[in-house]
């Protein structure tokens, strides 16, 4: 499995950035001033070893599907009588990102996000609650 496989995008971990997720990653994209990307754990330097001269412009986390969960409620009340509750399905070929909660023996989910990556179905459910964060504040 590549490291590519198993974190977020480098289209959501700016997303991310941008609703104001900023913890540290064990992983970052780096964006190198000659716009190049590539994937670095936290631990590797930012020396470019290709004698070109090129400078990280930019570091941003690449958080893993772990460190995604970690940062999403287990449980979101509405109202007085119901909790939706995180879930996670995995399909055949993708995963979807589910709040449910079960109203008078029917299954009602709050929202949903689906991806053929993990990381990436649990950042979209992840920018939505920051985002749902600040209006409800």
């Amino acid at each position: 499995m590549r490291k590519e496989d198993i974190v977020v995008s480098l289209e959501l971990a700016k997303r991310l950035t941008e609703v104001g997720v900023n913890s540290p990653s064990l992983f970052y994209w780096r964006v190198w001033d000659d716009g190049s990307v590539d994937l670095a754990m936290e631990h590797e330097d930012d020396f470019d070893y290709s004698g070109t001269g090129r400078e990280v412009k930019e570091k941003i986390p690449a958080y893993t599907a772990v460190e995604l969960m970690e940062k999403l409620p287990d449980c979101i009340r509405v109202g007085k009588d119901r909790s939706f509750y995180l879930v996670v399905y995995k399909l055949s070929n993708s995963y979807k990102v589910d709040y449910e909660c079960m109203f008078f023996d029917e299954i009602e989910t709050l929202c949903e996000f689906g991806n053929g990556k993990l990381a990436d179905a649990l950042a979209q459910a992840l920018i939505w609650w920051k985002k749902r964060e600040v209006r409800v504040k």
